[in-house]
């Protein structure tokens, strides 16, 4: 069935608007009756209509007024009129109705075939424009939805393609740090053998020491490597500002990088202004981010190259410049050479052992600063410059520490270490006893909690990631006995903030990551 269209019914009899409804009722119509000008108005303003069939004869109002109004409105002035009237044939009548935009122009008595005809066929007309209208919203809705579509498509296109290129780049990242993990386990393994078989006091066994200590402090940087990406991509990486002296940090990352030069026979032009330059920043990541761009410069650049780091202030900023003669950037890496695991080269960075880590940190960190940092190079062989701006005043300085006294250490603790791994246990037991300390171990939480009950040890060095009952929960535990005197401290090999402040309140002391440094340890128990 053909869906009923609205037709507006104006006359100012009642019986006229009845007589009306009773000749079109079978053309499939809802019928709107109104008994004045004004009165049809309002019902305009509240629905549409196919079409007005309107009385000229009106009071207060009569129809071409009405039909000038309708006609003033934008949403009414399409709407076709047929006028009806009983009086009046003249031209000039039927001119003004045509004028008003009337449609047709009928006499009463109205032959009721003839007004049938008219309106079905207007009726039929409204049909047929609502479904182009229809029809029409439905294609612009459909082509809505697959431009949509399109767009989507080609953002998760685009999003495989990035998540695709960071796994690579992930992937390349993890096959060279097991590369690069597997070549100081070598030397290391060599040099156990060594002491297995050398007698004290020979010079292969003082080779083997020194070998092994190189080694350990190689795979300790392997895994700040490690952490530092981690930190990258999980967005923790912390501050501590304080008042510093510039000439002092770079001086500190001249002796940090000084390994890797003396290794590539560099030599370090430092460039500082007359007179002391002071910033407000975290001292420790301002070196690192000048370390990185040293080691990165070295590494770029031939034996025996100089390389330069200078600094300058410019208004309310200092600019750190680290120059290279090296192998400069391809110029399709520069704008990326920023991004986590970006190799410039790929096959050389590998050789030298670089991860794509550092410069990422680079950028990271003079973000944080409220700083940036830019690369220049004139590409392959043309070398490189990186430009480092940190504002002055980067962020408030932390209250300086107050000195806390240290008491002579005593050589006799009792000290209880609880860990799942029994080379920890062992090598570490062996260190505090060689120091005259009094040490028990513990492979377990359950059993740590047995030791500590009975012997009541000064200290106990927890691992947190120990099975079943762990480290946490250990401490936990202790912290809920009244008679409990053993302080505890934690070892673990997770050292974000969150995870010491989760120590400090599940009831350690100290929060020790490993591999443990043994000069902090030994202030620790100094205390």
């Amino acid at each position: 069935m053909e869906a009923p269209v609205d037709i507006l019914l104006v006359d100012d009899n009642p019986n006229n608007l009845l007589a009306l409804e009773a000749l079109l009722s079978d053309i499939g119509a809802r019928f709107v009756k109104a008994r004045s000008g004004v009165d049809a108005l309002k019902c305009l303003l509240e629905q549409d209509f196919a079409l007005i069939i309107l009385d000229i004869q009106m009071p207060d109002m009569d129809g071409f007024e009405t039909a000038a109004m309708i006609r003033g409105r934008e949403r009414s002035r399409r709407i076709p009129i047929i006028f009806l009237t009983a009086f009046n044939r003249s031209d000039t009548q039927v001119h003004r109705g045509y004028a008003l935009g009337a449609v047709d122009f009928l006499f009463k008595p109205i032959v009721p075939e003839i007004l049938r005809s008219k309106v079905a066929v207007f009726a039929d007309l409204y049909r047929k424009t609502e479904e182009v209208r229809r029809q029409a919203e439905q294609l612009r809705i459909a082509e809505r939805q697959a431009h949509e579509r399109r767009l989507a498509v080609a953002e998760l296109e685009a999003r495989a393609q990035v998540l695709a290129e960071a796994d690579r780049r992930k992937d390349e990242f993890m096959a060279v740090m097991a590369h690069e993990l597997r070549n100081p386990l070598t030397p290391i393994a060599t040099a156990l053998e060594t002491l297995r078989r050398a007698q004290p006091g020979t010079l292969q066994l003082e080779r083997a020491r020194q070998a092994m200590e190189r080694q350990v402090q190689h795979l300790v940087r392997l895994v700040d490597g490690l952490l530092d990406a981690s930190r990258y991509t999980a967005g923790t990486i912390e501050l501590h500002h304080q008042a510093l002296d510039v000439a002092a940090v770079v001086q500190q990352a001249a002796q940090m990088s000084q390994p890797l030069f003396s290794a590539r026979q560099h030599r370090l032009d430092v460039q500082l202004p007359d007179g002391r330059l002071d910033l407000v920043a975290d001292p420790d990541r301002v070196a690192q981010m000048l370390v990185n761009l040293l080691n990165n410069a070295a590494r770029c650049t031939d034996p025996g190259g100089t390389i330069t780091i200078a600094v300058a202030r410019d208004g309310d900023e200092l600019e750190f410049r680290v120059r290279d003669p090296g192998r400069g950037i391809r110029p399709e890496v520069l704008p990326r050479i920023f991004e986590l695991f970006v190799h410039n080269d790929r096959a050389r960075d590998r050789a030298e052992g670089g991860f794509a880590v550092g410069l990422a940190m680079v950028k990271r960190l003079a973000e944080l600063h409220g700083g940036s940092v830019a690369a220049h190079s004139r590409g392959e062989g043309q070398g490189a410059e990186f430009v480092v701006r940190l504002p002055v005043s980067a962020g408030a300085p932390a209250p300086a520490a107050a000195p806390r006294e240290v008491a002579a250490p005593d050589l006799s603790r009792h000290i209880l270490i609880v860990d799942d791994n029994p080379d920890i246990r062992a090598t570490l037991a062996d260190q505090l006893e060689l120091l005259g300390h009094r040490v028990e171990v513990a492979e377990s939480g359950h059993e740590g909690l047995e030791r500590i009950r009975a012997a009541h040890p000064e200290l106990a060095l927890i691992d947190i990631s120990l099975p079943g009952l762990d480290g946490y929960r250990v401490a936990q535990i202790l912290q809920s006995e009244p008679d409990m005197r053993t302080r505890l401290v934690a070892m673990t090999g997770y050292g974000q903030p969150e995870d010491r402040r989760r120590s400090l309140e599940a009831g350690f002391m100290a929060h020790l990551v490993k591999p443990i440094d043994l000069d902090d340890l030994f202030r620790l128990l100094a205390t």
